[in-house]
């Protein structure tokens, strides 16, 4: 866990960095270019690439106690480059023949969304399967090393050469490439060799096998991508690239401060998560997945309500000045990535019992909402209208995903736990209430300390929840005071 930490303590810092350093040197437009690119490239990540890899995830460790998963893995690079190629043309053909608003040469079309396919997503896999065998310092400095890398590339060639979308992102390619040329073959040296013996178990990367796991899962990553990709294009169309720079940034900072922790739980706990229901019957699946809900719901609750609490500081600390009146922004990327993740918490039900199917209609659900919303709410305010448009679909599609699961599996929402963690961020609501209204524009100097001292609030809640079910080495008898008084005072016994 202390690794894992470092490791995003590290990454969020490169992100500071990194939301900064492009803020200044690319222009909202070519922002707007930039995230037109990667809303491309994410459409073929989920709908092609996401649902298999997660069925590799599921079995990746069943393969490597068979001996078997070298022959999957190779077999699973295959499929990487033929849909990168694939994908690649593809795009540059339906660009040359009706345009999909991208204002860019072909062969930079090609480059940027073939590599991104490739590299990206292979780099992202083999990183997390280094986790996932619970090799914590080799994931967390690969990662780290990625992005630093690809920030030094991207800065070197916007500088040097054009300061425009393509450049940046080329570097962030390279950034990538470098790492997996490292990180490939200590993979392969930590998993088991192929057993002769094994080597015609039918439950490996077969195409019978996988497409049946993984087309149900592909129409809802399909519909993940309208939700939290797609509608880029329809705001651009009502609004222009411009503005869709300045949405995207505010609401971006949100989204991906709220994914920063997501991400740093899920790879302590994901490996939890999944050797419990390997192997497993129903009441153990429910066991997992409720262990899972009660230390992640309450938890991820109290970090939105810091992130859309302090979403004017936060832009403040993040962008260039250009971009700071777009801090109202920040409050939604954060409520609706809470939102989502506790969608997916929900849908690993379905992982669990090897089910996709569910996912689909809620996914239909939050999809349509969200792309009408942002349709309809864009031509009144466009920047108040998608925020909106955008929660309102991850609401009604979590309200009906439950309904799903519920049939499923018996799970229980920590519903007494979830009002615990938000009552006790409480405090930091009012905290950065009462700084707006002393400060009206915070330096970059004031923004770090108030940020700061708020965190380490939120620390300190963080960790007291926390102990409910991970194992410290060290003994917190202070904490234990401390929230038997808040209990006592106001909850009872919880």
């Amino acid at each position: 866990m202390f690794i894992i930490v470092l490791g995003r303590i590290l990454i969020m810092i490169t992100s500071i960095i990194s939301i900064r350093l492009f803020t200044t040197l690319l222009s909202p437009t070519e922002i707007g270019r930039l995230n037109i690119f990667l809303a491309i490239y994410g459409w073929f990540a989920l709908v092609l690439l996401n649902p298999v890899v997660m069925y590799v995830n599921r079995k990746i460790i069943e393969w490597d106690t068979l001996e078997v998963v070298h022959k999957n893995l190779i077999c699973l690079f295959k499929y990487f480059i033929i849909v990168s190629l694939l994908a690649g043309f593809g795009i540059v053909i339906l660009n040359y023949l009706i345009g999909i608003g991208i204002i860019a040469s072909s062969l930079w079309i090609f480059i940027i969304i073939a590599g991104s396919i490739l590299l990206y997503s292979l780099n992202t896999s083999v990183l997390g399967w280094l986790n996932l065998f619970r090799k914590r310092f080799l994931f967390v400095f690969f990662s780290v090393l990625t992005l630093w890398l690809g920030i030094g590339i991207s800065i070197f060639f916007v500088l040097r050469l054009f300061s425009k979308a393509e450049y940046w992102l080329l570097g962030q390619l390279l950034g990538n490439a470098l790492v997996l040329f490292l990180a490939i073959p200590v993979l392969f040296k930590i998993l088991r060799k192929n057993n002769s013996a094994t080597s015609n178990n039918k439950e490996g990367f077969t195409l019978s096998a996988v497409f049946n796991f993984a087309w149900p899962l592909a129409i809802g990553t399909f519909l993940y991508w309208c939700h939290t990709q797609g509608y880029r294009f329809v705001f651009q169309s009502i609004a222009g690239t411009e503005l869709l720079g300045f949405f995207v940034v505010g609401f971006g900072i949100g989204s991906n401060l709220m994914l920063s922790f997501d991400t740093l739980f899920n790879q302590y706990y994901h490996p939890v998560f999944y050797n419990d229901i390997s192997n497993s019957d129903k009441k153990e699946k429910t066991i997992a997945w409720n262990n899972y809900s009660y230390a992640f719901f309450p938890a991820a609750i109290i970090v939105a309500v810091y992130v859309s609490a302090g979403g004017h500081l936060f832009i403040t600390v993040f962008t260039d000045e250009k971009f700071h009146a777009v801090g109202s922004i920040v409050l939604w990327g954060a409520v609706s990535e809470l939102l989502r993740m506790i969608f997916s918490t929900l849908g690993m039900v379905s992982h669990a019992e090897m089910k996709m199917k569910p996912l689909i209609f809620p996914g239909i659900t939050g999809a349509f909402v969200a792309i009408t919303g942002v349709f309809l709410f864009v031509k009144i305010n466009p920047f108040l209208g998608a925020g909106l448009a955008l929660f309102l679909g991850w609401l009604l599609a979590l309200v009906h995903l439950y309904f799903k699961m519920r049939k499923l599996l018996p799970i229980q929402i920590p519903w007494k736990r979830i009002f615990y963690g938000f009552t006790l961020s409480l405090p930091v609501i009012a905290f950065f209430s009462a700084m707006k209204k002393v400060l009206l524009m915070p330096t970059l100097f004031q923004s770090i300390m108030l940020l700061s001292a708020t965190g380490i609030y939120v620390l300190l809640i963080e960790v007291i929840l926390a102990r409910k079910w991970l194992k410290f080495p060290l003994k917190m008898p202070f904490l234990d005071d401390f929230e038997q008084k808040i209990k006592s005072i106001v909850f009872g016994n919880l």
